[in-house]
């Protein structure tokens, strides 16, 4: 695709908003999930500012060179809230080459920092940083209301050429930039086009991504607890090796092996801790980390991640992002039930005390419900339904809460003590995005 028809397209309505005095911090759309947090906690001004200085340069499409006020040296910004295609380089291969949008991301930003630009930049922790750089909002100049009130961030996000990036301790705008960022990809904007990248590579590939985030217990110690399921959506073969499954950050990326080819409906579960491909199970594929990757959500701030895979030309060809902002209504929403939860326990025993407590998941539709992604949470303990799990129609589930063999209708949570109180409580049977589609409740709680 020509460059300069991807940069007209990908900067149409952002100039001329900056022009008008648009993109400036106003309010924002309110989702299906909004009520789950306080996202009235912090507008852009309640964030301390840390600096105000001028642009030096851009360096690419979310990080630029600045000078404080004062100083003579320049420091690097790195924003927070976005992050934009690599370039120069990615995965510490491939150094001539640039990931599709990087150098058009790059463009979005320097078109509104040009060198000089007065800037103001913010965040709740003075310290935060990455890799030498320090992690900012960033608000530029605007000379129509004479304040720092453009939102860098908003720009960027706009565009399309960005993916959502939080952290925990600095998410006090997360929730605006991930709305801006699902709007970009619902309008099939930017990296979200599937022929931004230009001709795809097996174009005829229907994927889809699903990330159980949230493993059993801590994550940190059950690493193989987070994994991700790629599917072969499609009628035909697909070769995957050599493609790219990526988090909403830089560093942390697993290139799928020599011979991953799906046949229509296979699938492999690429687990994020350390093992042998192909064990326990024939499709079991381990990213080789030491360490969780992928956030929890939390109550009290906006946080969550993304898992993207990228063909070999880094063409974004599915993605999985959590929590979900717009959009959210799920197919098994009055399809799927829980019809029966059994909290009581008598048995002497502890092992077949927790075998006693049970949840019963009913299928009341007319297809099979595939269940990747899908999961029971029971306060902050969640199970995640075994990779490709289906119940028929009108058949049941049943999650016992201890261990055993798992058969086509009975899988077991893995506890080694009960989990349900008798009275007050309450589990819910969670979406692959991480909406509820049935809860049961009992008692007082």
């Amino acid at each position: 695709m020509n460059s300069e028809n991807i940069w007209i397209r990908s900067m149409t309505g952002v100039a001329a908003g900056i022009a008008a005095g648009a993109l400036l911090l106003v309010g924002f759309p309110v989702s299906a999930t909004a009520d789950t947090w306080d996202l009235s906690q912090y507008s852009y001004l309640d964030i301390p500012i840390q600096e105000t200085g001028i642009v030096d340069v851009v360096s690419d499409g979310d990080t630029f060179r600045f000078i404080e006020e004062g100083a003579t040296d320049y420091v690097t910004v790195r924003l927070l809230g976005v992050n934009t295609p690599e370039i120069r380089g990615f995965n510490n291969i491939h150094r001539d080459k640039d990931m599709c949008g990087g150098a058009e991301a790059t463009e979005v930003l320097a078109s509104v920092l040009r060198p000089g630009t007065k800037v103001q930049l913010r965040s709740l922790d003075k310290a935060s940083e990455n890799r030498g750089r320090i992690q900012r909002y960033a608000f530029a100049w605007n000379s129509q209301t004479n304040q720092y009130d453009i939102d860098l961030q908003a720009v960027v996000a706009q565009s399309g050429l960005a993916m959502w990036f939080t952290l925990q301790k600095e998410a006090a705008q997360s929730y605006k930039y991930r709305v801006m960022i699902a709007q970009t990809q619902l309008k099939k904007i930017g990296l979200w086009d599937p022929n931004y990248c230009g001709p795809l590579e097996q174009p005829e590939a229907k994927l889809s991504v699903i990330l159980n985030w949230d493993a059993e217990g801590n994550d940190n110690n059950n690493v193989n607890g987070e994994y991700a399921i790629i599917r072969n959506l499609g009628e035909s073969d697909v070769d995957l090796t050599g493609w790219l499954l990526r988090d909403s950050g830089v560093s942390e990326w697993f290139h799928l092996p020599s011979g991953s080819i799906l046949a229509p409906n296979d699938f492999r579960v690429v687990h994020m801790g350390v093992g042998t491909n192909g064990t326990p199970e024939p499709r079991d594929l381990y990213w080789g980390s030491d360490e969780a990757l992928f956030r929890n959500t939390d109550i009290s701030s906006f946080l969550g991640d993304g898992a993207y895979l990228l063909d070999r030309n880094t063409a974004v060809r599915s993605y999985y992002e959590y929590p979900c902002v717009l959009d959210c209504s799920d197919p098994m929403q009055g399809v799927l039930r829980i019809t029966k939860v059994n909290a009581v326990s008598t048995a002497k025993k502890m092992s077949q005390r927790t075998n006693q407590e049970y949840i019963r998941i009913k299928n009341t539709g007319k297809s099979s419900a595939l269940l990747d992604g899908y999961h029971l949470r029971r306060d902050v303990s969640t199970y995640p339904f075994l990779p490709n799990t289906s119940i028929r129609p009108g058949e049941s589930l049943t999650v016992r809460i201890g261990k055993g063999q798992p058969t086509r209708s009975t899988q077991y949570w893995g506890r080694d003590s009960t989990l349900l109180r008798d009275r007050g409580d309450r589990v819910a049977l969670m979406s692959n995005r991480n909406v509820t589609i049935s809860a049961k409740a009992w008692g007082k709680q």
